[in-house]
């Protein structure tokens, strides 16, 4: 595998790999870094296994995580189309990672895929039968606030200006909203980026940010995906295929504004090793400030 030169991150990774796989028996030869962000992400050709690592230090993680293989094989059993984890003890600790284990499904990488199908997969989510165990709770603003206090590449006006944003759409506005969707289980992030085709069928995937919580949590990505190209159309069609257009309920911007922040906390985390993430940050911090709809550019 190759590392880029000086990436500590990625060096830290590779120890950490390197030592559960051989805790769990598991070949790392070929390994391949698919992707390093929010997560830390390898293939292990040898297994037919994703290794996935994050960081142990974000707030609220290591329930994230459980929940996340707890829901996985919950869904498993109904059937649903979602990545599946291995039947091993996870997450398990290395090198201040937290990582857990997935099969590797092949999917055509780097395909851009329509959000209309999303709509069927979120309506399919949301009608299962409640979860015979406890969830977290949709936490809106702590992932955005935690991302605001662990960066190092903000300034203090634009720090201060993100943690006041957070709490005016908090108190004057989220806290006020009467959701139309029945309450419960909702992936948490669902955007197209995380649809891979497998076995001639979708699957969604990531599943860090499931919880329980309204479900117009989970259309919002979506809808706000006009930020990343996703036309008007495509957005229309989606509604029609979920079922219900939360563009007409009075609390979507609402919604909106909060999925504008959550998008922020990747680059928050990751500016100072990565200067496009850098660049980023300070494009959608001056688009928000200046309260204009230029698009954004996906990680």
């Amino acid at each position: 595998m190759t590392i880029a030169a000086g990436d500590a991150l990625l060096t830290r990774a590779m120890h950490a790999l390197e030592e559960v796989c051989a805790r769990e028996g598991l070949d790392t030869t070929g390994a391949r870094l698919l992707r390093s962000f929010a997560s830390t992400v390898y293939h292990l050709p040898a297994e037919a296994v994703v290794v996935r690592l994050a960081e142990a230090s974000a707030t609220g993680k290591h329930e994230r995580l459980v929940a996340s293989l707890r829901v996985t094989r919950w869904l498993a059993e109904h059937e649903y189309p979602a990545t599946r984890p291995l039947d091993v003890r996870q997450p398990v600790a290395a090198e201040g990672f937290l990582v857990t284990f997935w099969h590797h499904e092949d999917d055509d990488e780097g395909v851009i895929h329509d959000p209309a199908v999303l709509g069927p997969l979120l309506r399919r989510l949301h009608d299962l039968p409640p979860v015979p165990f406890e969830l977290p709770v949709y936490d809106p603003f702590g992932p955005v606030r935690g991302a605001v206090e662990a960066s190092r590449v903000l300034g203090d006006a634009d720090r201060d200006w993100l943690l006041d944003r957070c709490s005016v759409l908090a108190e004057t506005y989220y806290e006020r909203l009467r959701f139309g969707l029945p309450y419960g289980l909702i992936h948490g992030d669902a955007h197209r980026g995380n649809l891979i085709r497998a076995g001639g069928r979708l699957l969604l995937c990531d599943w860090d940010s499931v919880s329980a919580g309204p479900r117009e949590i989970d259309l919002i990505p979506t809808l706000q995906g006009a930020r990343f190209g996703v036309a008007e159309e495509q957005r229309t069609a989606f509604c029609e295929m979920y079922g219900y257009d939360a563009r007409d309920w009075e609390g979507y911007p609402v919604l909106r504004d909060m999925r504008e922040l959550r998008t922020l906390t990747a680059v928050l985390r990751n500016g100072h090793r990565d200067a496009r993430a850098r660049e980023e940050l300070g494009h959608r911090l001056a688009s928000l400030r200046a309260g204009d709809d230029r698009p954004w550019h996906p990680f």
